[in-house]
């Protein structure tokens, strides 16, 4: 679709526009959202007390448009209504009009949000909610064409009008309803692995059995509620789980949601097989589908995850990064086209026209990617695979790794010739919880992938936070042009701190780790002192503002605040003596069991955090006796062969194969269903302890135990069994269990 006269925000804020029109009320902005409708002829407000007081003081109904920069349909509402001039005189003269940059202020999305969904059973943006002058909600809705949008404001000020008493009374019942909602709690449930597994495998129903994914159209990649998915599937086994995240993500590959020129994936598709996406690219999109992509790959060993996640790693290491070292939001999904227009995925289509400078590798693309005359949009194609590429190499007949390496080599080629058109708008603000979605995602590529310049960027993108985006103690959520803002929320504490967890973990210099730890644990001190009290949920700010405290539970863009506070005290529970954040997690739990359970499809992420409290993390690297042992687990598939390291805290050992006490607990590694396999323990220390008068035999420092492969292996399951001490007390026995595919 055209947008007639559409100009970016670089492009709004230009001598020639300021000489054109004058400013509205967001003169001064450090939104790039709020600063697109500088110039717009309605008197525009920032959301504030001197906002709210003016339509106190003057009567007047408020107007809330909350949005965000990358939003094709923002921009079309934009255009079609908000720069119609009766529009903006109708607006003007009767309301207080407000607009909300919903990723800087994500407490107030929530809210109006909520009353959207109340009143009209669905919601998106932009979000239009109409507020009497004390601030209540009596009328909502999205998007509206411009006669829509003008009916329903000529409406709202003539009953406003008429009938004010009778307004104010509903709009009162409706906050009600809101806050009620926001703040809802239910009876704690016990909640244990079988419930666990039960939630996970109840989602499988709606899963779309032709082209992967949850549900049909529009279709979203919700991370968040796969990678609880594969958690399940890695602590049961189960194949049915693994097989529903490898279908999603297989879907997502092939399909036009994924940019295959540039690299990562775009917010959603319109349609059931993730072929026409809306074009806009998020940070926290590639910073969760980044992360399924890396546990998926290394579940299953299938190059193709590697190959993606690599792929996105480098589109927002090139594109999305402050040469500061922080992220950037997103990406724009309109642009200007070849005659001036903005039109939604212009810099992301093809014609076959566009791809005559490749030569005889056109013909490759046009074959792999289904490109036509017709194509998808107005005569344009959607870049989409018509099978994955190890499926193409084979219907070709050649091998696997020439055919990739040729089509990324003829891709490489198709990203200089898409860096001649006009770049979609870049949204520059920095935002905590969203980068340290991608701090922690950088951390773990580098490890799993060996890659340490992506441990790197991860630690840079901490580094410009922790040094750029603090005031004192307090944390600040934006960072825009130099300048940090806003207070930050409990997705902003509890996601970074998680992310430091990750630098702790993946860390190449041991050495330095321990930093990363302190400083995540004041994080998760600023969490429990901060948006408490942790019995009902914590809120997602220190203070109320807007209609009601917000106490989060669902998984939306990002995981909720409230799954990422108990996902980081269950961290740091195992990595650290923390008495009070141990006491804090079941607390949380208990406080978020009786809501989570019953939505798993939209709190799976709360779902994932319970699991990790109650039986650690899952994965290749765990901790254990308090952050006292480190083990890792490598597994060559190619052989069969599984190494676990282990790396023990100084004054601290493990029980030896063979302890030469039979009531003192030994390591052992056992490989279950395997045949053939021998497990390798490396020689004891034999000595006292202070405890213990006669010599026992123990490992300190750092081991390796080599379980070799032998014929007919099929190894699945694997435990390690320890008991950690020191010299002078011995820590419960604790199992490691892994899964292996």
């Amino acid at each position: 679709m055209k947008l007639l006269g559409f100009l970016l925000a670089a492009l709004l804020i230009t001598a020639a526009g300021a000489s054109a029109r004058e400013s509205n009320n967001l003169l001064g902005a450090r939104s790039p959202y709020l600063l697109q409708h500088l110039y717009n002829p309605v008197d525009w407000h920032q959301w504030g007390p001197e906002a709210l007081e003016k339509a106190r003081a003057e009567n007047k109904l408020i107007f809330v448009s909350v949005g965000y920069s990358s939003c094709h349909w923002c921009h079309v509402m934009e255009q079609e209504s908000f720069e119609d001039e009766a529009i903006a005189a109708l607006l003007n003269a009767h309301f207080v009009s407000i607009k909300i940059d919903r990723e800087s202020r994500p407490d107030l999305d929530e809210q109006f949000m909520m009353v959207t969904q109340l009143l009209t059973g669905s919601g998106g943006w932009p979000n239009s909610v109409f507020l009497t002058p004390d601030g209540e909600p009596f009328h909502a809705g999205g998007y509206y064409p411009p006669d829509a949008f003008h009916n329903v404001v000529f409406q709202a000020s003539e009953i406003w009008q008429h009938e004010p008493a009778f307004v104010a009374r509903e709009a009162a019942k409706i906050a009600g309803m809101v806050s009620e909602v926001l703040t809802r709690s239910a009876e704690a449930r016990e909640i244990g692995a079988n419930d666990l597994h039960l939630a996970a495998t109840g989602i499988l129903a709606a899963m779309d059995p032709f082209a992967g994914g949850y549900g049909v159209a529009p279709k979203f990649p919700r991370e968040a509620m796969f990678l609880f998915l594969l958690d399940q599937a890695q602590r049961a086994g189960d194949e049915d789980l693994l097989q529903a995240v490898t279908d999603a993500l297989d879907g997502m590959i092939a399909g036009g949601i994924h940019d295959h020129v540039g690299g990562g994936f775009h917010r959603y598709s319109v349609d059931p097989d993730w072929h026409v996406p809306h074009f806009e690219k998020m940070l926290y999109n590639q910073a969760l589908t980044g992360r399924l992509l890396l546990r998926a790959w290394g579940a299953t060993g299938r190059p193709r995850y590697r190959r993606a996640a690599e792929r996105l790693f480098d589109y927002v290491l090139r594109d999305l990064r402050d040469p500061a070292g922080g992220f950037y939001s997103a990406q724009d999904a309109d642009s200007l086209d070849a005659g001036g227009d903005s039109v939604e995925g212009a810099y992301y289509t093809w014609t076959p026209e566009a791809l005559a400078p490749l030569g005889a590798q056109a013909g490759l693309v046009r074959d792999a990617f289904q490109i036509s005359d017709e194509g998808d949009l107005d005569g344009a194609n959607v870049l989409n695979l018509w099978a994955l590429p190890g499926e193409l190499a084979e219907e070709a007949g050649v091998d696997r790794a020439g055919f990739v390496a040729e089509l990324d080599t003829v891709l490489s080629r198709m990203r200089v010739l898409r860096e001649a058109r006009e770049a979609p708008f870049l949204d520059r603000k920095v935002l905590v919880s969203w980068n340290a979605a991608m701090i922690e995602t950088l951390a773990e590529a580098a490890y799993l992938l060996e890659r340490p310049d992506y441990y790197t960027a991860a630690e840079t993108a901490a580094r410009f936070i922790l040094d750029r985006m603090r005031d004192g103690v307090d944390l600040k959520r934006v960072s825009y042009e130099g300048g940090a803002r806003i207070a930050a929320q409990l997705p902003d504490y509890a996601g970074l701190g998680l992310a430091l967890v990750a630098l702790h973990d993946y860390a190449p210099d041991r050495a330095a780790a321990a930093g990363w730890l302190r400083q995540a644990r004041g994080l998760a001190d600023g969490v429990r002192t901060r948006f408490g009290p942790v019995d009902t949920g914590y809120r997602m700010t220190e203070t109320r503002d807007g209609l009601s405290e917000v106490i989060a539970v669902d998984d939306g863009e990002i995981p909720s605040g409230n799954a990422l506070a108990l996902a980081l005290f269950a961290r740091l529970t195992d990595r650290m003596q923390a008495t009070e954040i141990a006491l804090d997690g079941l607390r949380l739990a208990a406080a978020l069991s009786g809501r989570v359970i019953d939505r798993p499809e939209q709190r799976g992420f709360a779902l994932k955090a319970i699991a990790e409290l109650q039986d650690g993390q899952t994965g290749p690297l765990r901790h254990a006796a308090k952050g006292a042992v480190r083990v890792e687990l490598h597994h060559d598939r190619a052989s069969g062969d599984i190494v676990v390291a282990i790396m023990l805290a100084d004054g601290w050992h493990i029980n030896a194969h063979q302890p030469l006490e039979e009531y003192f607990i030994a390591t052992e590694l056992v490989v279950e269903d395997s045949l053939g396999l021998a497990v390798h323990y490396p020689e004891p220390v034999v000595k006292a302890l202070s405890f213990n008068e006669t010599p026992l035999a123990l490992y300190e420092g750092e081991l390796r135990l080599v379980a070799k492969s032998g014929a007919g292996t099929e190894s699945r399951r694997v435990r390690l069994v320890l008991q950690a001490c020191s010299d002078e007390i011995c820590l419960q026995p604790e199992e490691l269990r892994f899964m292996l595919w």
